[in-house]
């Protein structure tokens, strides 16, 4: 199975003063959902940024399907999507006008994707943005960027704007990716009991150190009443 995500003894520092992530080691094949957790400041979005390329690593190995993600000159840029609370759409433009800028970027965009996608989360693609609560314009961000049918799908902490119903039909689409396209995922979050009977690993951060666990380990690692079957 394909390799998309391999670290090895990779670290992190913030230049100029402490580390934050130290000698991490994981590697995610396709097809795979891996979910990454930690106490607040632990280091799940610095990881994720440097996933993205928005940050480069400081020693070690860290490669995004072959390439290293902070690298200008790189084959699967468009094959890799990211979804966040911390991404803005402008608030003047209609849903339509922004699904169409957004599909200019991508040659494998789908407008049968995006169609079933708007379907599924009852989304009106003549409204405008600045008409949707949070949580809606979140939805339009997944719309567009599954729509891509990317190889991987970084998530941070996307679900905590969401309602349970939107959550759970969130979910759904993500396994169906992962079936269809073979798409890798991770998610990045603090809500531990959404990965729950979803995920195939948890990738826990702690003391700047990353170790892997079964997702029957979520409720011991947090103390959670809820266990996974």
């Amino acid at each position: 199975m394909q390799k998309i995500i391999h670290l090895k003894d990779m670290s992190y520092s913030i230049p100029y003063s402490d580390s934050i992530l130290e000698t991490l080691n994981l590697e995610v094949s396709a097809g795979e959902f891996i979910g990454v957790l930690g106490h607040n400041g632990a280091g799940k979005t610095t990881l994720m940024d440097l996933l993205m390329g928005f940050r480069k690593s400081s020693s070690g190995l860290l490669e995004i399907m072959g390439e290293d993600p902070h690298a200008i000159a790189r084959a699967h840029r468009k094959d890799v999507v990211f979804l966040s609370q911390e991404v803005s759409i402008k608030s003047s433009i209609s849903i339509r006008q922004f699904l169409k800028f957004h599909a200019s970027f991508y040659d494998l965009y789908s407008t049968e994707e995006e169609a079933h996608l708007l379907k599924v989360f009852q989304l009106d693609a003549e409204a405008r943005i600045g008409s949707l609560s949070t949580g809606q314009q979140k939805k339009v961000q997944v719309v567009a960027n599954l729509s891509v049918k990317p190889k991987l799908i970084l998530i941070d902490e996307i679900t905590a704007v969401m309602d349970p119903e939107t959550r759970q039909i969130f979910f759904n689409e993500i396994s169906r990716m992962r079936k269809e396209y073979k798409s890798a995922v991770i998610l990045a979050t603090n809500i531990a009991e959404d990965l729950i009977e979803r995920v195939d690993k948890i990738y826990f951060i702690k003391d700047k150190k990353g170790s892997l666990y079964s997702p029957q380990d979520i409720g011991r690692l947090f103390n959670l009443s809820v266990e996974a079957a």
